[in-house]
């Protein structure tokens, strides 16, 4: 919610606005604390208390009280936040001048003259799975959550085009994974960091593909390769080895590579020829001690209905703080 009220803010009134847990709610009567979240903010130089509100059914007059019994405690303005809100709630709101926001679709603000309402734009293409690069950068993000980097770093971290990487780092912005602030030498230049745990993970998980985009067997894979697959889960869990050596190769590096490809299954069943999985990235980006990531190994084995293999998943999952079963 933070997050994503907070991009609005950004895009419709000032690149500068952050968003702060309010850390004096104990002031407030316990019923408030039952009814809100606090935040704080500063919205064109009036410092504001954002009350993201539980009951979005709560009435106009309730409302009222409530603002009344806050104001007499602080000097902030109120503005009350809604995730979702009734053509009816909203007119009543007004009527009574009492401020709000509906995230990323309007915000009434009348001790600043706004009322910034929705704008139909051409519907934008629905996001149901990352792109290649955005993958690599959403989990790049996840295992470095305090990274703040701007595009023109990015590209040279990832050895893509500026234009790429600004389009990639603007996607994960546009799901919400991602917040900016302005700055760097010219202060002008949009650096990025993640949201926080585990809502980061949680979020951006629902978006992950498998990474593998081909699988062939070699008589023989290079040592260097990273492990992936069922043998990469054999190191990390208690679950038994496979019977093969399996690798991950970027797909742009798996067409160059020289090694004889097997396509006689007897041959591949009775001489147990290594697997070699060709990924729609570079594993190694993220990869340690020479084994894909979690993450991508958990997506490159999604396929596979088996309840050992999913338990092993969780297990080795639960172990990190980004993650929340």
């Amino acid at each position: 919610m933070k997050a994503v009220l907070e991009a609005y803010l950004k895009k419709n009134i000032d690149d500068n606005i952050k968003i702060y847990k309010w850390r004096q709610s104990d002031k407030f009567p316990i019923f408030l604390k039952e009814v809100y979240h606090f935040y704080s903010t500063e919205i064109l130089g009036r410092e504001c208390l954002l009350l993201e509100i539980f009951d979005e059914a709560t009435g106009i007059a309730v409302l009222k009280k409530h603002i009344k019994v806050i104001k007499n405690i602080v000097d902030n303005e109120v503005v009350l936040v809604y995730k979702t809100i009734s053509r009816f709630r909203k007119k009543s709101l007004i009527q009574q001048r009492v401020p709000f926001i509906v995230k990323d679709k309007q915000m009434y603000l009348p001790f600043l003259g706004l009322d910034l309402k929705e704008v139909k734009d051409k519907p934008k293409k629905e996001i149901k799975a990352f792109s290649d690069s955005a993958q690599l950068t959403f989990l790049y993000f996840l295992y470095h959550k305090d990274i703040r980097i701007n595009g023109t770093g990015f590209a040279e971290m990832i050895n893509v085009t500026v234009m790429t990487a600004s389009r990639i780092l603007s996607e994960l912005y546009s799901l919400g994974l991602l917040t900016y602030e302005i700055g760097g030498k010219t202060g002008r230049s949009k650096e990025y960091k993640r949201i926080e745990d585990p809502e980061y993970y949680e979020v951006g998980s629902k978006y992950l593909k498998n990474p593998v985009k081909n699988t062939v067997y070699v008589e023989k894979t290079k040592e260097n390769y990273p492990i992936a697959g069922l043998e990469a889960l054999s190191m990390i869990s208690m679950i038994n080895p496979p019977d093969r050596k399996i690798r991950a190769i970027y797909k742009k590096d798996f067409y160059k590579t020289r090694e004889k490809i097997i396509v006689d299954k007897a041959k591949i069943m009775d001489e147990k020829t290594d697997e070699l999985q060709a990924w729609c990235y570079d594993s190694t980006f993220l990869s340690k001690n020479n084994i894909v990531d979690l993450v991508s190994l958990s997506a490159s084995l999604s396929e596979i209905k088996d309840e050992r293999i999913e338990q092993a998943i969780e297990n080795s999952m639960e172990a990190e703080e980004w993650y929340m079963g």
